[in-house]
């Protein structure tokens, strides 16, 4: 396996304040779409009327449980949305818990393997791709366990030699460049084929938020994903809503609080919202948004951008990039000199449908 070191990301804030300016960003924000907002508007309803009233009458009697069908539902209907892009054993991950977004969720299974790896005696470690979801390093570092990043290209040797006792975090569509990734589910199927039990926690929080039928089903249920963690975060704009759940193969104790401690308010949002779009609808909607975005951002860099499987983001070549600390800020992963350039278009497409004021620079070239 080619373990070596890439670079951190660079922090400048002039480059960032750049691109920003440009009506795009280096972080991956959340769409606020109409769509969302309409939802909100539908299940809060008015002072007096029905849906005000059903709204209310969910937090009230507490005692009788009544509030358990609330996450179940919500559960349920995010298997049966997520299905035509996801293969779910749903026998197979019987403890779900509904979870603060996908960070509670991530931070849960990481802590959990850190406990289990102390009661078995084994040295945990936390493997990735570079250039992967910064939050799997974060939260590892933060519970004392060691971090391994391998280059997405060396899959085959990784998936081969990766210990037995490892948890490898691996996002689908992949956060490193906003596509979908071509080989996850063989890098799944090799992973099962080099250990008996799983030993992968799944992200798939960018799932609706890619408007084609990937040419292969996400396989979640492959013997491989011990845990299948999701958002409604990025597919719906939600981010501070805090919509998610994760879906496990064995229990998690630490989750166990959830079944009560939960957001009903969010709940009937994300069951709403699951409801009035399927997995495909609004990453459709806003695919030319999403292109016009790209040109407009690209022409304010000097870069020529493509739109990424992803609706918010786009990427552009570094090799036809003429200003290399801009292209050295934005490409991911970080000191690999062959990686693309990824940015995020939420800025600019918040501002074409109106959910936003105008960009930092209203000056800039449109």
């Amino acid at each position: 396996m080619n373990d070596r070191t890439i670079s951190p990301p660079i922090h400048d804030p002039e480059l960032d304040r750049r691109v920003k300016d440009a009506g795009a960003s280096k972080t991956v924000y959340a769409l606020v779409m109409p769509e969302t907002e309409a939802a909100k508007n539908l299940i809060l309803g008015n002072a007096a009327d029905a849906a005000r009233r059903h709204h209310l009458e969910q937090f009230r009697d507490a005692w009788t449980g009544k509030q358990f069908a609330s996450h179940e539902a919500f559960l349920e209907r995010w298997m049966a949305w997520a299905a035509p892009v996801i293969a779910i054993d749903t026998a197979g991950f019987s403890w779900r818990y509904p979870t603060a977004g996908g960070s509670e969720a991530l931070f849960h299974v990481i802590t959990d393997y850190g406990n289990r790896a102390r009661v078995e005696r084994f040295n945990p470690e936390v493997h990735v791709f570079t250039g992967e979801y910064e939050g799997y390093k974060a939260y590892a570092e933060a519970c004392g366990i060691a971090v391994v990043e391998h280059p997405r290209a060396d899959w085959q040797a990784v998936g081969r030699a990766l210990p037995a006792t490892a948890l490898f975090c691996l996002s689908q569509p992949s956060a490193i460049d906003g596509n979908v990734w071509r080989e996850a589910n063989d890098f799944l199927a090799l992973l099962a084929a080099g250990a008996k039990a799983p030993r992968v926690l799944l992200d798939v929080t960018y799932v609706g938020s890619i408007a084609e039928q990937p040419a292969a089903r996400i396989a979640a249920d492959s013997p491989s994903v011990q845990v299948l963690a999701f958002s409604l975060s990025k597919p719906f704009g939600v981010y501070y809503d805090r919509i998610g759940g994760v879906l496990c193969r064995k229990a998690m104790p630490s989750l166990f609080g959830n079944q009560w401690f939960k957001n009903l308010t969010s709940l009937q949002l994300g069951h709403a919202l699951l409801d009035r779009h399927d997995v495909f609808d609004l990453p459709r909607r806003y695919k030319s948004v999403q292109h016009e975005a790209a040109a407009r951002v690209g022409r304010r860099l000097g870069l020529t951008l493509s739109p990424c499987d992803v609706t918010v983001l786009a990427k552009a070549d570094a090799s036809a990039a003429t200003d290399h600390a801009l292209a050295a800020f934005l490409r991911r992963p970080a000191g690999d000199l062959n990686a693309p350039l990824r940015l995020c278009l939420t800025p600019t497409m918040a501002e074409m449908i109106g959910t936003a004021g105008p960009i930092a620079n209203p000056g800039a070239a449109p």
